[in-house]
């Protein structure tokens, strides 16, 4: 008799069947499984055979004999057996279907002892598998995708630090990677002709000459190679700028090879991309939602100790041991790269060492995406070591990885403080700590566009409470963790590089270097190091190491120097290889703390040493930084020693006007330096102070005096500083010029106190720069609020535009403000009002209809600087709202030979593409 699923009483022992199979399924499976789909594969198992035992003779019917009470009995009898049950869940665990010949003695041993027809059993079994397996496979590969993604999840969710390390740190709580993350943008690469020509050019320009054999000739030639580099670095990466996360749009390349530098995030991006697909967030990243995608990450360091395998069952190898799973179906993997539905990612093509082992994983990752062509894939690799030739230009779209900008490193303060910091107001003390910490040195800055180099900053400001003001300890923690404790969590060890050199010589060898490139020349490239000759470079190496181990023979030394070379270039990422055969360090601060270091480690000779860089290399600007970074790490006694020799440095005639060694001084002391002669400082710090009240001081030596004494805001003479200025004659100073010291020094409240009351001041200029100095320190009180928008109605123009300035910089959008801005947009009488209010609504971001319709109408303003700023405001807000889409629609309909036509279809574009 067929099985009917209607039959109740063998429905609920299939149902109880179902419950017993997914409790003894492992705990990890166990909670993917529904116990209506188990059901349904039952019973599509039953059904199947029995329509198949239909087809036989009567005779050779399983049951052929048997009344219908009896078969329902033993077919409910059978299902409740354990070892039926164990065979059952099988597939489920991916064991394979369940074995014949066990079932075959199940229903055996249940049936006696009547006896069933061996033929129609065995037939009946097999159809039974078959159809039961089928169902239990589609389900399976679901589980297995279900589980996959938690794994993904939990394996590449968490950022750790451990590879950072920070005096004060004890365990950095890992944090999840969607907390902290800020999406980095790319840029693509011009055309193929477009980059041989200047790649050609400037190969070409960087070969030796015969002509220029003596070494100090090629050294000039390369400084004058390295300037019109620094002009030259943008032919090649001059596609627009867009967000990584565009990299995986559906119209975009499926297949991307990114570049970026060392600590550029290259790694964190990856992981980003599997964690957020693998949750399902297909949007976020430009793909068609409702499209399940699986997001597969290959560490190809790790791919490469593994070349017995293919990249497919590396794979699997990885989900089944490092994501420990269940051992997954057979073809999950080839399932979803034959569909098309995966994202492989391939992370680190660098880090494999040796060039032909790179080369055979260059030809190994070809030859799998070629195989599935329908994927999109990104490759990520360092610039040093990756060749153009690697990826055909044709299939893969090459991007770099920009530096965080302005915007995405405040994104990286705001959500590093805001995952540590509970205390809402804490958080943003600390915020605004680290921010001012950076925006008052250009180096630092400098350095936190780079995301490792931001988390290191972050790190030591979160440990210690602040920046430390002595800046060679921030960048010795940076290089430390470059040459050391970075790398080193990444598993790459000394001893697989160097053969006779350590690892704590690295350091030394590092500081000869920086010392000796620094020495060779000025770059004009605030940021790149100076470029040397590779020749030359390995040659100083030779003699350096030879120096260190006075044992080596002259070639052991060069083995050893390129060994040596190929360590720093490719896993500390300190040098970079820059053109043909021509070496540099990443960042000049670098090689500026460096050179400092090595002519601290050489004082062991005298003192007189450091004395001698100051007297040579005083004033020069290549130089500046190498001193500061070396005079603060003096004693205090050695300190007075540097002080006098800056102050009384003999200066051409034309310096008693530019006060140089007087502002170098006070640049020392900005560093934080404890003096032991307080009279000295205090001679200082009143030559500053007089130069300020000085009727005689331009506005360039104004600006070197304001930044000088502000630089000393958080060290020990800040106070003394403010108290000379407090003390020095105020109509020579200025009422709000001295307010502005006050909050530059640490007395933020008192001077606004006093602006407040400057806002009042019978002079229109005083009320004019009380408004704008506000605006500049950013305090959003109700009290400041109230006083700038009561000058929005002064009677002196030039004081409402400043008032107007100070509110769209502070932020502020209450009603009384938008409203006050919206008088000034129609203000007939001053152009320079209209403007100004135009601006400060666009920077507050006020996008309703009144704000709209009155940036619209200034786009027929009769002064085309009202008519720019409307349309940039314009521009501005487009992004904030859509509304504002259709009134510029009607205004290019309306308009069509507007002159700022242009700018409005631009932000359409921007908008809408």
């Amino acid at each position: 008799m067929p099985f009917d699923p209607a039959d109740a009483l063998l429905g609920w022992a299939i149902g109880k069947v179902a419950d017993t199979v997914i409790n003894q399924l492992s705990q990890r499976v166990k909670g993917y499984f529904n116990k209506d789909d188990l059901q349904m594969a039952l019973e599509k198992g039953i059904v199947a055979a029995e329509r198949a035992e239909q087809e036989l003779a009567s005779d050779l019917l399983l049951f052929a004999l048997w009344e219908p009470k009896e078969i329902r009995s033993f077919k409910e009898k059978v299902l409740s057996q354990q070892e039926i049950n164990q065979e059952l869940k099988r597939p489920l665990e991916n064991q394979g279907k369940p074995r014949l010949e066990f079932l075959k003695a199940g229903f055996s041993r249940v049936a006696a002892p009547k006896k069933l027809n061996d033929v129609a059993l065995e037939r009946w079994l097999k159809n039974f598998i078959d159809a039961y397996f089928e169902k239990t496979s589609a389900i399976q590969f679901q589980v297995a995708w279900m589980d996959y993604q938690q794994q993904v999840i939990h394996y590449f969710q968490d950022v750790q630090f451990a590879g950072i390390a920070v005096e004060g740190q004890i365990i950095e709580e890992a944090k999840k990677l969607t907390t902290i993350f800020v999406m980095p943008d790319v840029v693509g690469e011009k055309l193929r002709s477009e980059i041989e020509r200047v790649i050609s050019f400037e190969f070409d320009a960087l070969r030796p000459r015969e002509e220029l054999a003596e070494a100090r000739k090629r050294q000039q030639e390369l400084l004058q190679e390295q300037r019109h580099r620094v002009r030259q670095a943008e032919n090649q990466w001059s596609g627009s700028k867009v967000l990584a996360s565009q990299l995986l749009k559906k119209n975009g390349t499926k297949k991307v090879v990114l570049l970026g530098e060392p600590g550029s995030g290259k790694t964190t991006l990856l992981k980003y991309f599997a964690v957020t697909l693998a949750k399902g967030q297909t949007a976020d990243l430009g793909l068609a939602e409702g499209t399940e995608w699986l997001p597969i990450l290959i560490q190809i360091r790790e791919l490469v100790l593994h070349p017995e395998m293919s990249i497919v069952n590396y794979i699997r190898h990885f989900a089944e041991t490092t994501l420990s799973m269940s051992p997954l179906p057979g073809g999950f993997f080839e399932a979803w790269l034959q569909d098309g539905r995966a994202l492989i990612l391939l992370d680190g093509l660098d880090e494999v060492a040796e060039d032909r082992k790179r080369l055979e994983m260059v030809q190994k990752i070809n030859t799998f995406l070629a195989q599935y062509e329908n994927n999109r894939a990104i490759i990520t690799s360092r610039p040093v070591g990756y060749r153009r030739d690697f990826f055909r230009t044709a299939e893969y779209a090459h991007h770099l990885i920009q530096p965080f900008d302005d915007e995405k490193i405040n994104t990286f303060i705001d959500h590093w403080y805001d995952t540590r910091t509970r205390d809402k107001a804490e958080a943003e003390r600390q915020k605004d700590s680290l921010r001012k910490a950076l925006a008052e040195n250009d180096r630092i800055e400098l350095l936190a566009r780079n995301p490792l180099l931001l988390t290191i900053i972050a790190l030591i400001h979160r440990y210690q409470a602040q920046l430390p003001r002595e800046r060679y300890k921030l960048y010795d923690k940076a290089v430390e963790t470059l040459l050391r404790t970075w790398d080193a969590n990444r598993e790459i060890t000394n001893h697989k590089t160097l053969e006779y050199l350590r690892l704590d010589d690295v350091r030394r060898l590092m500081e000869q270097l920086a010392y000796w490139i620094h020495s060779q020349g000025a770059t004009g490239d605030n940021q790149g190091g100076t470029l040397i000759d590779k020749d030359s470079l390995l040659s100083q190496l030779s003699r350096y190491i030879q120096e260190l181990k006075k044992n080596l023979e002259r070639y052991q030394a060069r083995e050893e120097a390129e060994r040596f070379l190929k360590l720093i270039r490719e896993r500390t990422g300190l040098l970079n290889e820059q053109g043909k055969d021509c070496y540099a360090f990443v960042h000049k601060t670098f090689q500026e703390y460096l050179a400092a270091q090595e002519i601290n480690d050489r004082k062991g000779d005298g003192f007189e040493v450091v004395l001698k860089h100051i007297q040579d290399h005083l004033h020069d600007p290549h130089w500046r930084e190498v001193l500061l970074l070396l005079i603060t790490q003096q004693k205090r006694m050695e300190l007075v020693n540097c002080l006098n020799e800056i102050l009384n440095f003999d200066d051409p005639p034309y310096d008693k006007w530019l006060h140089r060694n007087l502002f170098f001084a006070g640049s020392c002391l900005a560093e934080n330096i404890s003096v032991s002669d307080s009279k000295l400082v205090d001679k200082i710090l009143s030559e500053l102070v007089e130069l300020e009240t000085s009727k005689s001081s331009d506005d360039i030596i104004s600006s070197k005096v304001f930044r000088t004494l502000c630089g000393l805001y958080d060290t020990e003479f800040e106070q003394a500083a403010l108290k000379k200025l407090k003390q020095a004659p105020i109509e020579k100073i200025g009422k709000v010029r001295l307010q502005n010291y006050r909050a530059a020094l640490g007395d933020k409240e008192g001077a606004v106190s006093m602006l407040l009351n400057l806002l009042r001041d019978d002079n229109s200029s005083v009320r004019s720069r009380a408004a704008d100095a506000l605006g500049e320190l950013g305090e959003t009180s109700e009290e400041v609020i109230s006083g700038l928008l009561n000058l929005l109605r002064d009677d002196d123009s030039s004081v409402r535009c400043n008032a107007a300035w100070a509110l769209g910089e502070l932020g502020e959008t209450s009603e009384q403000v938008i409203s006050g801005l919206l008088n000034l947009l129609r203000d007939d009488d001053s152009s320079f009002e209209r403007y100004n209010a135009a601006w400060a609504l666009a920077q507050l971001g006020e996008t309703s209809e009144e704000v709209i319709s009155g940036l619209l109408n200034l786009l027929r303003d009769d002064d085309s600087s009202v008519r720019y700023y409307a349309a940039q405001a314009l521009e501005r807000l487009v992004k904030k709202s859509t509304e504002i889409v259709p009134a510029l629609v009607v205004y290019l309909e309306q308009n069509p030979s507007e002159e700022n036509r242009a700018t409005i279809i631009d932000a359409l574009w921007r908008f809408i593409g």
